[in-house]
Parts: C-alpha cells; structure tokens; sequence
C-alpha cells in the first residue's frame, strides 16, 4: 500500500480537491498554487525540502475527512444524517431583494444571507469566489465589503476556485467574518480553525453550496470551442444568474451584452465530463461542516420566468439565529420545507455518495491511497444502491484505474504539464 506522507503525494496521487488551505496554513511559505487547464488549481512544493510539520495534510480535506462528530449533535433530523449529514431545519425560500434574487444562481440566498451579515451583524467582510477581474475564465478569492462588491460576484462559477487561499485576509479583518465555499472548501476551513485560534475567532459564519464538484478548466475552453468562441475574444462568462436557473452567457470584448448562449442543463453536461477524479471520491457534496448551505429545488420542475428559489439547510445554531434574523430583517422571504424536497431535489449527490464506498474500497483494493473518510454512511449507502449501480461503482473504477493508468504516480508540475500540452504556456497558471 502506497502511503501519504506530503501534500505532494496527494496530488500526485489524483486525491487533491484543490481547496487551496495548504498554501495558506504553510508555515514555511513553500505551498504554491498553480491552476492545470486539465486538472484545476493544485499546489506545488517550492521546495525538495519540506520538513516534516504535516501541517499542510491535517487540514487537507482529501487526506482525512471525519464529520462523526458534527453528526452526534443533539436535535438533527435523524433520517438526513446518512445522506446529507447534520440538518437542524430546512427553508425553501429566496432573496427578498428582487436584484439579488434575479442576478443570483437559485434565488439569491447566499449573497441575501451575506448582505445581512455586513449591513446588520456588522461583520467586516465576506471572503467569497468570483471571476478575476484580469481573466473572465479564471476565479479569484476576494474579500467582499459591500452590497456593490457581493453583486459583482453573484452566479455560480463552473471552473476551478480555491477560496482557502486567501485565509488570511480573514484572520487579518477588524472582527468575524462570512466565509463562501465549496463543501470540500468549509471542511478544509474548519479543521483550520483547530490549528489557528486567530482564524477561529474572525469566522462569523460559515455558507456552503450544493455541489457536485468543479470542472477543470479545459471544460470551459472546450465549450467555448463548441461555440465557435476564442478565449482571447472573451470579456466576461456567467454560467449561471440572470433568472433561474439561468443561461452559459459569453459576452465578447467589445459588446456589453451577451452574444452566446447555453441552457443550464446543455453548459453542466457538457463541463462535467472535465471533472477531476478526486471530486468522485468526496462523499460531501451538500456543505455538512457549513453553518448554512443552499442548494437547487430540483423536486418539482422549473417554470419559464419563474424566479429563482433554493432549499436552505440549517446545520447549526449560528446558522439558525443568522437565518431568522435576515428573515426577521426582511432580507430572506422562506417557508419550512419538508425532508423529501431535500432528498428528491439532490437525488444524484445523494447515489454519488452511495457509489463512493465502492470507489474506495476497489482503489484500496489496488493497494492505492485513498482518503480516510469518516461518518458518511458510505458502506451503508452502497448496500442501498440496485446490483447494476454497485457493479457500476467497482467495475467502473477498476476501468478508470487500468485504462487511465491511475496505478502509477503522476508528477504533475508545470514543467511537464508545458510539454505534455506542446509547450502551451497557458496550460499552467499561478495562483497570486
């Protein structure tokens, strides 16, 4: 069996989930992150000499994910904790602020929740995703102080994000702050917080989304492709907002609308296939270590023009008192859903998380490293799964391991990555 040792070996070993806290919990400062169009942001060791902290692996959420402990709090809706861990309530509701609600992915609940925090809780700031003001097919970690700030960076991103690596602009704000991300990103946040009083003490809260992991951004070039569009003529992407649950809209320099278009559901076909393995073997994809996460109502079908809408999950008691308190402020309009809108509306994270079990133990199998996960119900959720899916779940992997040579070890640095795509320099890019 091949063991992890560094953050390297997590890389080179497909686990890495790109979050992006190595480089900000380095003590040293030899965590680099570099974005690989074929696989995501990725950090690179700046030295041969490491040192021995293994700082960087006890806040890798690929390493080691164990959430026994947030699923044994008292109240939890007892059905839910297999498949989406620890639910205090849910919500189905939307941004009372008709722009908010509009420009946002599924109704605008989080920048709704956010906004609250600024303008009412008086938090400082909200350390969020959003495009990169100096590359529209790029992400960048900002810290949002303003309603103005957060409209800027509404609509989801389908491209690779490390909101982990700007931390530190959290543990240097006047006081608490909100924090945006990816389920793999909170979780990574949180085991942060153990090794970092400071950073503890500024999280006011914790907002997470309903995700089923981010393509690489090969997946859109390659769309772009299918569009006829060069990324060069590109001035600005949405890939979702703008009514629910919106379009892939490319607005070419030089124009101040959008002039190509796909549908929501034409863009996530198309861009999931670019998905790097790792995101097959995270169990989490509905924000469990989130005080609050938000997702889809995909139990019912959309209407054309209906305004946007999403199931809030309510994790925790800050979760619960921030969301009474916009609802109360009149920055959220919400009603109490019931469990099966939540299990019929995420029913593909739900079988994904029961195919993980059979994922590890056939990697395992092979003698490779997989991540240690803990309080998932993994084995549990297998069982449940039909003979045929669970065939899937094994077969499957043990294709993608042969044919994909997921036996060996890959060096993934830049160097190589240059050659392997003809000396394309924009195969690699740093993350600042």
């Amino acid at each position: 069996m091949h063991r992890i040792r560094t953050i390297s070996d997590i890389v080179d070993w497909r686990l890495c989930l790109g979050c992006g806290v190595c480089a900000y919990i380095c003590p040293e400062r030899r965590v680099s992150l570099l974005d690989f169009v074929e696989e995501g942001i990725r950090p690179v060791v700046e030295s041969n000499d490491c040192g021995s902290c293994r700082v960087c692996l006890e806040v890798c959420p690929a390493f080691e994910n164990d959430h026994t402990e947030i699923n044994s709090v008292p109240g939890l809706i007892e059905e839910l904790k297999p498949y989406c861990g620890p639910v205090l309530e849910i919500w189905e509701g939307y941004a009372a602020d008709s722009e908010i609600r509009h420009r946002g992915s599924s109704g605008g609940l989080l920048t709704a929740l956010a906004l609250y925090c600024l303008e009412r809780q008086a938090m400082p700031g909200v350390l969020h995703i959003g495009s990169d003001p100096n590359d529209p097919l790029r992400n960048k970690t900002r810290m949002s102080k303003n309603r103005a700030d957060l409209m800027a960076k509404t609509g989801s991103r389908y491209a690779p994000a490390a909101a982990c690596d700007s931390l530190h602009l959290i543990e240097a704000a006047a006081g608490p702050c909100v924090f945006i991300g990816q389920p793999s990103e909170v979780t990574a946040l949180r085991k942060a917080e153990r090794l970092r009083p400071a950073l503890s003490a500024k999280i006011g809260l914790a907002l997470s989304f309903f995700c089923a992991g981010s393509p690489a951004r090969r997946g859109t070039l390659e769309l772009l492709k299918s569009m006829g569009v060069k990324p060069d003529e590109v001035s600005d992407v949405r890939y979702r907002g703008n009514g629910w649950p919106g379009m892939f809209a490319v607005t070419l320099k030089g124009q101040s609308q959008p002039s190509h278009f796909r549908t929501y559901t034409e863009s996530w076909r198309f861009m999931q296939a670019y998905r790097p393995f790792s995101v097959h073997l995270c169990p989490d994809g509905t924000g469990e270590d989130a005080d609050i996460s938000c997702g889809d109502p995909w139990y019912r079908e959309v209407k054309d023009g209906e305004g946007g809408s999403s199931l809030v999950v309510v994790r925790t008691e800050t979760g619960r008192r921030i969301l009474r308190g916009a609802m109360e402020a009149g920055y959220v309009q919400a009603e109490p859903a019931e469990t099966w809108k939540l299990l019929r509306s995420q029913n593909n994270l739900f079988e994904k998380r029961g195919a993980i079990g059979g994922r590890v133990a056939t990697i395992r199998a092979f003698g490779l490293p997989v991540p240690k996960l803990k309080g998932f119900s993994l084995m549990q959720n297998w069982w449940r799964l039909s003979f045929k899916d669970k065939l899937r779940s094994t077969a499957g992997t043990i294709r993608r391991i042969i044919s994909r040579r997921y036996y060996r070890r890959r060096n993934l640095d830049a160097t190589r990555v240059g050659m392997d795509n003809g000396g394309d320099l924009d195969s690699v890019f740093r993350i600042d």
